[in-house]
């Protein structure tokens, strides 16, 4: 039995690429649940005259120091669409047949995917060509295969 995880934002590649595991591996995946990873973005304050980027989700820009009460909306805020983000691929996969478990989290990502392989014994993670080029750094290289899906 072979798990396999996808990783995914709110993209249409990321959707695309959920729909393609589905479709061409599932007889690897028939037998056990896919897992989907959403990662959360980190709340990050930057002054509005410097630019920053995240993967997939919109960034704050505040020209003051940020409260508690302000980093904790914005944090659930994060939550609220990662965990909709997350929703929707679990239908997608019960539309195929498909068992899913989801899982997002906030922090480091190599760390997290690192624990998510180990606590679920993933075999497989698939991701996209285009996340390729932001994940290559944070993904594993020895404890599963790694698709690459164009």
């Amino acid at each position: 039995m072979k798990k396999v995880m996808v990783i995914i934002d709110e993209s249409n590649s990321s959707y695309d690429l959920l729909i393609w595991v589905l479709t061409n591996l599932k007889d690897v995946i028939d037998s056990s649940k896919v897992v989907i990873f959403a990662k959360q973005p980190q709340n990050s304050f930057t002054p509005p005259t410097a630019l920053s980027t995240s993967v997939g989700f919109a960034q704050i820009f505040c020209p003051f120091s940020p409260n508690a009460e302000l980093m904790r909306l914005a944090q659930q805020r994060n939550t609220k669409i990662a965990l909709g983000i997350l929703q929707k691929a679990k239908k997608l996969c019960e539309n195929n047949g498909v068992k899913a478990e989801t899982f997002t989290d906030v922090g480091d990502l190599k760390d997290t995917i690192h624990k998510i392989i180990q606590e679920q014994k993933i075999n497989l993670i698939a991701i996209s060509d285009e996340q390729n080029r932001n994940l290559k750094k944070c993904l594993p290289t020895t404890e599963c295969s790694l698709l690459v899906v164009k």
